[in-house]
Order: C-alpha cells, then sequence, then structure tokens
C-alpha cells in the first residue's frame, strides 16, 4: 500500500503525474475528465494513468473510471468561522460520500482553546476511520477572510478577527505537515467545481458575519492578484448608504450579513412587545413559522442580494450562484423573491439558484489540503 506524503513527493514524480494523483484523490473520473480537472491535454493524462497504472498506483481501462488503489494517510479539512469550527476527514481513495465530520461549537471569537480542540477532533476522526493523529497527511483550511496568494497572509481589507499566522500555528500541532489556506466561500466553490459544476461560470456566496465571494471560471478558480476575486459583499448596493469598515458606503456585507438582519428585525420585533431573535438559525425557524418581520428581513436581504448579482453579471456574466452559510437556509424560504428579482435583467434571467451542500467549506479545504494549492 503506498504512502500518501510519498506519493505526493514533487521530487519523485513528473509534474502532470502528480496533478492527476492529486485529481485522482479528490475523485474518481475518465480521462477527459481528469483532462478537464487539471488542464492538462489528454495525451498528457494518458500518459500520466498508464504510468499510475503500471504501478499500481490506480486501476481502471480505457473505457472506465480511472481510480485510486487504497493508500495510507489522512486528509484533513477544517472550516473555522467566528463561532464554529466543522473538521472533516478521509482517506485519499475514499469518495465523498465516505467522508467523516465533526462540529464544534467554539470559533476564532474563542482564541487558541479552539484549535485544541478541532486537533482533538482530527485524532477522534482519524481513529474512526483505523488510523492514528500520526498520520494526517494534508490539511487544508477554510477561514472567513480574504486570502492574499502570495504569502497566504489575510487579504486587505481584512476583519478584526483575521489571523495572519493560522496555518502556521496549525502545522506546528500537525508534525509540521503543511495546512493550506484560503477564504471559505472559494474552498466552497472549490467544492462545487469538483463534485456539482456543470457551468462556464459559478459563483460561491458565503453569507455570514461577513459576506465573501469565490468565483469559478471555466476549470479554473479565479483568485485575482491579492485573493480578493469575486468579493461580492463589498459592491455597493446604496452610494449614500451606511458605512462600511472596508471604506465605502452601502457595501452589500452591511444589509445581509448575519449580524446586519438579526440587527434590522430587533426594533420592530421588540416594538410588538416580544423579545428579538439572538441567533440566525432562530431568525430563520420563526420565519419559517410564519413570524412577518422575520421573513420581510430575509426577503429584504434576498432583494438586496439579487440586486448586486445583477450588477456583478454585466461583468462575469454568471451562469450559476451557488450560496452557502447561516444564512443560507433563510434565503431559501424566500428563493422565489430572489429569482423574481434577477429575472428583472437580462443579464441574470437565465442566471441558476442553487442551494450548497452543508458544510461545502470544509469539503472544500479537505480538496485544497489534496491539491495544495489552486491554480
Amino acid at each position: 500500500m503506498h504512502e500518501t506524503r510519498d506519493l505526493l513527493d514533487p521530487e519523485a514524480r513528473s509534474d502532470s503525474v502528480l496533478q492527476v494523483i492529486r485529481a485522482l484523490m479528490c475523485r474518481s473520473g475518465m480521462r477527459t475528465e481528469l483532462a478537464r480537472r487539471t488542464g492538462l491535454s489528454i495525451a498528457s493524462v494518458s500518459t500520466a494513468v498508464q504510468r499510475l497504472l503500471d504501478d499500481g498506483i490506480a486501476h481502471g481501462g480505457k473505457k472506465e473510471a480511472v481510480a485510486l488503489r487504497p493508500v495510507t494517510g489522512v486528509a484533513v479539512g477544517m472550516q473555522v468561522g467566528t463561532r464554529h469550527v466543522t473538521v472533516a476527514a478521509r482517506l485519499p481513495h475514499w469518495p465523498r460520500e465516505q467522508v467523516r465530520l465533526v462540529s464544534l461549537g467554539l470559533g476564532l471569537r474563542d482564541g487558541g482553546a479552539w484549535i485544541d480542540a478541532a486537533v482533538g477532533a482530527v485524532a477522534e476522526l482519524a481513529g474512526s476511520i483505523g488510523r492514528g493523529p500520526g498520520d494526517v497527511a494534508t490539511v487544508g483550511l477554510a477561514v472567513p477572510w480574504s486570502v492574499d496568494p502570495r504569502d497566504l497572509s489575510p487579504a486587505p481589507p481584512s476583519p478584526w478577527f483575521a489571523a495572519p499566522d493560522l496555518h502556521r500555528h496549525l502545522s506546528a500541532r500537525f508534525g509540521e505537515v503543511k495546512v493550506v489556506v484560503d477564504a471559505d466561500a472559494r474552498l466552497g466553490a472549490l467544492n462545487e467545481q469538483t463534485y456539482h459544476h456543470p457551468y462556464e461560470t459559478l459563483l460561491y456566496v458565503e453569507i455570514a458575519e461577513h459576506v465573501l465571494g469565490g468565483l469559478v471560471v471555466g476549470p479554473r478558480m479565479l483568485r485575482g492578484a491579492l485573493g480578493r476575486a469575486g468579493s461580492v459583499g463589498h459592491h455597493s448596493v446604496d452610494p449614500v448608504g451606511l458605512d462600511c469598515w472596508c471604506g465605502k458606503r452601502g457595501c452589500l456585507e452591511r444589509y445581509i450579513s448575519v449580524p446586519a438582519v438579526l440587527e434590522g428585525v430587533y426594533v420592530s420585533i421588540r416594538a410588538r412587545g416580544e423579545e428579538p431573535p439572538t441567533s440566525i438559525e432562530t431568525l430563520i425557524d420563526r420565519a419559517r413559522g410564519g413570524d412577518p418581520d422575520c421573513r420581510w428581513a430575509l426577503t429584504a436581504a434576498a432583494k438586496r442580494l439579487a440586486r448586486a448579482l445583477r450588477e456583478s453579471a454585466v461583468t462575469l456574466e454568471t451562469q450559476a450562484v451557488v450560496l452557502g452559510g447561516p444564512l443560507a437556509p433563510g434565503l431559501r424560504l424566500v428563493a422565489a423573491e430572489c429569482e423574481q428579482e434577477l429575472r428583472r435583467s437580462a443579464w441574470t434571467r437565465h442566471m441558476e439558484l442553487r442551494f450548497a451542500q452543508p458544510d461545502a467549506a470544509a469539503h472544500g479545504a479537505l480538496i485544497l489540503g489534496l491539491i495544495g494549492h489552486l491554480r
């Protein structure tokens, strides 16, 4: 049985073979699909696959999917937010359906306590699949801020809780295994690109304490020079609106982030003599139960989001938008209103609105750890 770290050693294999190995660790596929996902030519993929077949690393015929043979080592993905952490783990040759997940009630607001809890969760998940903490081979980390691809530091403007050396602290806890980090929205998009992506252009929007975006163009993730491509949260929806911490006015984030939506219903529900919701989950439950103010807050957020998408579509010609994060289940309740707003423009009339699967960014972080970087 081959060792994951040995398979990913860049000094032991050619670049094309290494790219195909990484692609197979993410998902098995036909040679044509592997060519699309790696950006290599069919001839290069066929040569690389034949090398892997000869070495007993992969199996599959010319007219069937190529898959990785069992390997040792554990692939780990983490998504950290201000109030939560999700940890995902699987063996590199396992399909997505066999990923083990655990959610923790700690986050960046709890200082370094979440790191200890996350490392413990990794050990627990590794044990559940017959491995130990020392078998961790790759680690990807999803964070709620844009990441500069040059040095993996928070890209400006960054929120107050951004931690420049977070990936280094985690790497030290995993025996110096390299921890690769990127924005949660971009890794949500990576998950969509790997498992569900039939589009030429796709925008993934993560709506939590902040609003981030991840953009897929063709087979590639579009990052931008400073890692901020797709930042739909800082599209201005009101030129004379609320001041934003980024220095602009009327940014979408100031109206549809989780704190903004909760703040929007506070006064109206207080005026009714009732206690306003203190979490977005409670607000969504109350909207589902027929609360008019909670429903109005979600509808207003959906319409503002649709207006921002109409503006961005003029440049990006986005075919599909995938919504993720804590607010996404609430926006699903008012999806019809959002789609109606999108239909008002020829640029977004045919745009498909979708909702992310749970823990999409954690799955994307696991993929990021396997491929090592975003192309």
